[in-house]
């Protein structure tokens, strides 16, 4: 099927009008109301990046477990070693001894001057935003491999930065809460222009943008992001991402697109 680029772009403007806003937002379970509600923590960045990191499954499972992380308490703790193991909420591949690592790698990048430093420093070099993400993969890399940390737990959750055809689906998602600034993004990374963000590709919005016909690579790939992306920056070149929430919906509650066709 083809579709009227004209019609498409207003219904995806349409679209963004209508999802991205808190009201919306709060219907549904998001990891995104999570980060919300510690927006005036000190190290919002830090707990931001941990709550993507853990974004994958169950929309409704995700934000439970979520609930239970130890933000407060952990993230701004001198004695993190003396808490007990069972504080940390195992999810899925992660057993609690894998969150425990997480929070201690995370506690490591804030003794390093914070993840947006480490993200900066990298992305400054290139205007590339995988770079930055890749220089977050390889100080958790470094930190894990130096105390001897290994699991498929932790390295599924911070992923692999040799991995370069990966989609970096929670890294991206994770950028675009804090770079762009909208009603549901935060925009704090101010140094970030939003037209070099990649879009967070999950199986609702890669599925959808096939059908739009935004992708023209099969696999779920770093290659299909960079391809939807540059798609997306046809209807908006300076905010290409703020479709992503948009394109999940219409995934995820099926909306009708027969509209669109010419």
């Amino acid at each position: 099927m083809q579709y009227d680029k004209t019609k498409l772009k207003k219904f995806l403007n349409e679209q963004y009008k209508i999802f991205n806003t808190t009201k919306n937002l709060a219907l549904y379970p998001d990891p995104l109301n999570i980060v919300h509600r510690y927006k005036d923590f000190k190290f919002l960045d830090e707990l931001a990046f941990i709550c993507a990191m853990y974004s994958y499954g169950n929309a409704t499972l995700i934000v439970k477990n979520l609930e239970k992380m130890p933000f407060y308490t952990l993230l701004d703790s001198k004695k993190f070693t003396s808490y007990p193991i069972d504080i940390f909420p195992y999810y899925r591949f992660q057993t609690r001894k894998d969150t425990r690592n997480c929070f201690l790698a995370v506690i490591a990048m804030i003794q390093n001057g914070g993840i947006k430093q480490i993200f900066l420093e990298a992305f400054h070099k290139t205007n590339n935003v995988v770079d930055g993400i890749r220089a977050i993969q390889n100080f958790l890399s470094k930190f894990l491999s130096h105390h001897n940390i290994k699991s498929y737990g932790i390295e599924f959750l911070f992923g692999n930065p040799c991995s370069l055809q990966t989609p970096l689906k929670r890294y991206n998602m994770f950028l675009r809460w804090l770079v762009r600034k909208d009603n549901i993004d935060l925009g704090i990374w101010h140094e970030i222009p939003t037209h070099t963000l990649l879009l967070p590709l999950d199986t609702h919005t890669f599925r959808i943008s096939k059908i739009l016909q935004f992708c023209s690579i099969r696999s779920y790939s770093l290659k299909a992001v960079i391809e939807i992306t540059n798609n997306l920056k046809k209807f908006d070149s300076k905010d290409p991402v703020k479709y992503d929430f948009a394109l999940y919906r219409i995934g995820q509650l099926g909306i009708n697109l027969q509209s669109l066709s010419k």
